[in-house]
C-alpha cells in the first residue's frame, strides 16, 4: 500500500496555512533573497501583483524537479547552489556574490504563498548566463474542484519563450499573481512598506544583506519606491545599549551609555546549540523615545521591541506590538521597579547559522519550534542581555536623585556620566559581574570610572575595587594615579593637621588685631580732625603731614603689619577648607573680612598723603586725577610709600575728566590689588589708561605677566581661585567693590602674553 495525496493538500499548505497577506509577500521576497538577488520589486496593479528579482533564476530542470516537487527543499538538502559551485558558466556570477551558509526559507512550501494572494500564478524564469526563458502557468482553482482527485494529476502549463515583455530581464524570476483574493488599499500597502522595512536585519553588517534592496509601487504610482530601513538611524540614538556576540567558544558583551563604554567582558559559551549569533538591546529613556518618534514617525510602542532574525530575515511574531514571546512584560508585571518592559526597549536577536534547532513553524507567523536550541536562545536573551541591561539601567540610572535622573532622561548629554554616585554604582556592578567564574573584564572607559579627580578618599573601599579593575585590564595610567594619590594622602593629612594649628593661631591673631585696630581707629579720629582743617589743593599732597609725621608713619607700619597678618591667615584658612563646600553665607563672611583687611591696608598706605576726610563714604572727584595722583604719590614719588618692582605707567589726557562719587578706600584698594596681582604674575610692566565717552568711563589695567588659560577665565573672580601663589582673594574683592560702586568688570588674557581688565563706570 502507499499514500495518496489529495488536491486538498494545496489549501493546507497554501491559503489555509498562510492566513496573512503580508506574510505571503514576505515568503516570496525571502525566495528572492535566497536566490542572491540584489533587488526585488513588489509591483501592484489593478487585480495584479508582480514580484520580480534579479537573482540566479531557475532552469527547466529546477522548475520540474525542485519548484514542482512539493515539500522538497534543495536549500535544506544542501544542493541549492551546486550549479553555482561547479558549473563554469556561472563563474562570473559566482564571483560577484558570497555563497550562503544558510537560507531564509528551507521548507519547500513557501512557493504556495502565492495561493494566498491570488487565483492565478505565472512564473517567468531566466537563469544566469542562459538565453532560455521558462514560463509556468498555475491556476490554483484547478486543485479545488474535487478533493478525491490526486494532487499529482493536476497539470500546470509550461512554455519555453523566445523573448519576454519585461525590459532588461537578464536573469532572475518574475511572479505574476492575478485574480487577487483581497483588495490592496493604500492603507494596507503602507502597512506592508513598514513591515518590509524590518524584514532584513538592520542590526548586522553583511555584504549580501546590505546590497539587497526592496522596491514597492502602489497601483496609482508611476515609479517604484525604495523601502528604506530607518532602523539604522535608531542604532545611533544616544542611549544605553548592550551588544552581545556569540562564537563557538566565547561570548563577548559590551555595554555603552551614550557613546561611553561602561564595560566589555568575555566569557565561555555555555550553550551547546546556540553559536555564531548576536544580540543588540537598546534602552529607550524619555529623550530617546522622543528621538525615535521623530525618526520613525510613530511611537516606539507601536513599532516593535525585540525582533528575531534567522539568517538575516525576520521571524514573526517576535517584536510585534502585543507580542510577549520572551515573557518580558510578564516579568515586568511582577516587579515594575526592578525590570524593563517592551515599552522601553528595542533590539534584535540574530541567529546566523544553519541548524534544525532554530526552525520556523510552518505557519510562518507562529515563531520558532520549541527545541533544545530555542530553550538556550531564551536563556541567552534573558541572562546575557536583558538582565545585564537592567542591572545598569535599574541599578545605576534609576538609583539617582529624582531631579538628576529627570535631567539625564531629557538631555542629549549624559548627566549620569558626570555623577559621582552613579560612577561608584557602575564600579560595584562591574566588580560583581566579573567576580563570577569565567567572566573576564576586557575594557572600560577609564575616564568615566576614574574617581580620583572628584577627591574621593583613596581609603574608600570603592577605590580598592577600581584598583582591581585597573589591574585586570592592565590600565597602567589609572594604577599610577591611584598609587600616587595614596602616597599624597599622608601629605594631605599632615597638611590638615598643620592647617588646624594655623587656623587656631589665625583666630588668636585676629582677636589681637581687633584690639590694636580699635586703638588705631581712636588715633585715626584725631588725625582726621587735623586733616579736615587743612585746605586741599589736590587730592594728594606731595609732602608728609607736619609735626605728627613720625607718629603717623609708626601707625602706618603697625596697621600694615596687622592687616598683612590678617590676610595671610585668611589665605591659610581658605587653603585648608574646600571652597566648593562653603555656603554662600560663609563665602560672604570671608569676603567681608578680607575686604575690611584690604581697606585697612589701603588706609595705612595713603593716610599720610590724604588731604580730605578719609572716613567719608563717598566724595565727588575726578576719578582720572584721583587714580593718577594716588599712584604717583605712593608708588612713583622719590619718597614713595610702597616699593614695587613693576614699571607702572599712567596714561591720562589732561583734556579728559570724569567727575563721579567715589569711595576712596575701595578705589585705592582696587589699585593696590591690581599692582600686587601683576607682581605675582611675574609681570615687568603694568599700564593704567582711560577712555571717556557718552558719560561712560573705561578704566583699562593691562600687564605683561604670565596670563590666564582661556578655560579658567570664568573662575578668576571666584573666592579662593588663583593662578599665582596668592590667596585667591584679591580679584574677588575687586569685583565686589566695583559692583558696589555701580560698575562692571571684564577680563581678557592670553597665556605667556599678559592680562587685561576693563572696568566700566557710568554717570
Amino acid at each position: 500500500m502507499e499514500f495518496r495525496i489529495s488536491t486538498e493538500l494545496k489549501n493546507l499548505i497554501g491559503k489555509d496555512l498562510i492566513t496573512d497577506d503580508q506574510v505571503a509577500i514576505f515568503e516570496l521576497v525571502k525566495n528572492s533573497y535566497d536566490a542572491y538577488a540584489t533587488y526585488v520589486d513588489v509591483l501592484f496593479y489593478n487585480n495584479k501583483i508582480v514580484i520580480r528579482d534579479d537573482g540566479k533564476g531557475m532552469s527547466k530542470d529546477d522548475l520540474e524537479h525542485k519548484w514542482l516537487f512539493v515539500a522538497y527543499s534543495a536549500k535544506k538538502e544542501g544542493t541549492e547552489d551546486n550549479t553555482l559551485k561547479d558549473d563554469k558558466q556561472f563563474a562570473d556570477y559566482r564571483d560577484k556574490i558570497n555563497l550562503k551558509k544558510s537560507y531564509a526559507g528551507a521548507k519547500g512550501i513557501g512557493r504556495f504563498s502565492s495561493d494566498r494572494l491570488g487565483v492565478n500564478l505565472r512564473i517567468i524564469s531566466k537563469q544566469v548566463n542562459s538565453n532560455e526563458i521558462h514560463q509556468l502557468d498555475i491556476n490554483w482553482q484547478d486543485f479545488e474542484h474535487d478533493a478525491q482527485e490526486d494532487f499529482i494529476n493536476i497539470q500546470v502549463k509550461y512554455d519555453l519563450l523566445k523573448d519576454s515583455d519585461y525590459e532588461n530581464f537578464k536573469h532572475g524570476v518574475i511572479l505574476e499573481i492575478t485574480n487577487l483574493r483581497s483588495i490592496w488599499s493604500n492603507e494596507k500597502i503602507d502597512k506592508l512598506k513598514k513591515s518590509l522595512a524590518k524584514l532584513i536585519n538592520p542590526f548586522e553588517s553583511n555584504k549580501i544583506e546590505s546590497t539587497f534592496n526592496i522596491y514597492i509601487k502602489p497601483p496609482q504610482a508611476n515609479v517604484k519606491e525604495l523601502i528604506q530601513n530607518s532602523l539604522l538611524e535608531i542604532l545611533e540614538l544616544k542611549t544605553t545599549k548592550i551588544e552581545v556576540k556569540v562564537t563557538d567558544n566565547k561570548i563577548i558583551s559590551s555595554l555603552t551609555d551614550r557613546g561611553t563604554l561602561i564595560y566589555e567582558i568575555e566569557e565561555l559559551n555555555p550553550y551547546k546549540h546556540f553559536k555564531n549569533s548576536s544580540m543588540v538591546l537598546l534602552f529607550l529613556n524619555r529623550k530617546a523615545k522622543h528621538n525615535f518618534t521623530m525618526i520613525m514617525g510613530m511611537h516606539s510602542v507601536n513599532f516593535s521591541h525585540v525582533m528575531m532574525y534567522n539568517n538575516g530575515i525576520r521571524v514573526y511574531p517576535f517584536g510585534e506590538p502585543g507580542d510577549d514571546s520572551f515573557g518580558i512584560d510578564r516579568r515586568h508585571q511582577q516587579g515594575h521597579s526592578r525590570t524593563l518592559s517592551t515599552r522601553n526597549i528595542i533590539g534584535s536577536i540574530n541567529i546566523n547559522e544553519a541548524s534544525d534547532e532554530f526552525k520556523e513553524k510552518t505557519s510562518r507567523d507562529g515563531g520558532l519550534i520549541v527545541t533544545s536550541g530555542y530553550i538556550e536562545l531564551e536563556d541567552f536573551f534573558l541572562e546575557k542581555g536583558l538582565k545585564r541591561l537592567e542591572k545598569y539601567v535599574v541599578g545605576v540610572q534609576w538609583k539617582l536623585d529624582g531631579s538628576i535622573r529627570k535631567l539625564d532622561q531629557e538631555s542629549e548629554d549624559s548627566i549620569l556620566l558626570e555623577n559621582l554616585d552613579s560612577r561608584k554604582r557602575s564600579i560595584e556592578m562591574i566588580t560583581k559581574l566579573i567576580d563570577k567564574d569565567g567572566i573576564e573584564i576586557k575594557s572600560y572607559d577609564s575616564d568615566f570610572l576614574n574617581l580620583l579627580d572628584d577627591e574621593v578618599d583613596v581609603m574608600d573601599p570603592i577605590i580598592k575595587q577600581l584598583h582591581n579593575l585597573a589591574e585586570k585590564t592592565g590600565d597602567n595610567r589609572l594604577l599610577e594615579n591611584i598609587e600616587k594619590t595614596k602616597k599624597e594622602l599622608l601629605k594631605v593629612q599632615e597638611a590638615n593637621r598643620k592647617a588646624k594649628i594655623e587656623r587656631e593661631e589665625a583666630e588668636r591673631q585676629k582677636l589681637e588685631a581687633e584690639k590694636k585696630y580699635s586703638l588705631i581707629l581712636k588715633e585715626k579720629v584725631k588725625v582726621e580732625q587735623e586733616l579736615e582743617q587743612k585746605t586741599k589743593q589736590t587730592i594728594f599732597q606731595s609732602a608728609l603731614i607736619g609735626t605728627d609725621k613720625e607718629k603717623i608713619i609708626g601707625m602706618q607700619h603697625q596697621i600694615s603689619h596687622s592687616s598683612s597678618r590678617i590676610k595671610r591667615n585668611i589665605k591659610l584658612l581658605l587653603k585648608s577648607l574646600k571652597i566648593y563646600e562653603l555656603t554662600e553665607k560663609q563665602k560672604k563672611r570671608f569676603g567681608i573680612i578680607t575686604l575690611e583687611a584690604s581697606k585697612i591696608k589701603s588706609l595705612s598706605n595713603y593716610i599720610t598723603k590724604a588731604g580730605f576726610n578719609l572716613t567719608a563714604n563717598q566724595i565727588s572727584e575726578d576719578v582720572l586725577v584721583f587714580i593718577e595722583q594716588y599712584i604717583k604719590e605712593l608708588y612713583l614719588a622719590d619718597e614713595d610709600i610702597i616699593d614695587s618692582k613693576l614699571n607702572i605707567n599712567v596714561f591720562n589726557s589732561p583734556k579728559e575728566e570724569f567727575i563721579m562719587d567715589v569711595r576712596p578706600l575701595e578705589l585705592t584698594m582696587i589699585i593696590d590689588n591690581f599692582i600686587h596681582n601683576s607682581e605675582r604674575a611675574d609681570a615687568s610692566d603694568i599700564n593704567f589708561s582711560y577712555e571717556v565717552s557718552n558719560k561712560e568711563l573705561l578704566v583699562i589695567i593691562e600687564d605683561n605677566g604670565k596670563g590666564i588659560a582661556e578655560e579658567n577665565l570664568v573662575k578668576v573672580f571666584d573666592l579662593g581661585y588663583t593662578t599665582t601663589e596668592g590667596s585667591g582673594i584679591g580679584l574677588f574683592n575687586i569685583k565686589q567693590s566695583v559692583i558696589e560702586m555701580g560698575g562692571t568688570i571684564e577680563v581678557e588674557s592670553e597665556l605667556n602674553k599678559g592680562t587685561k581688565f576693563i572696568i566700566r563706570f557710568k554717570k
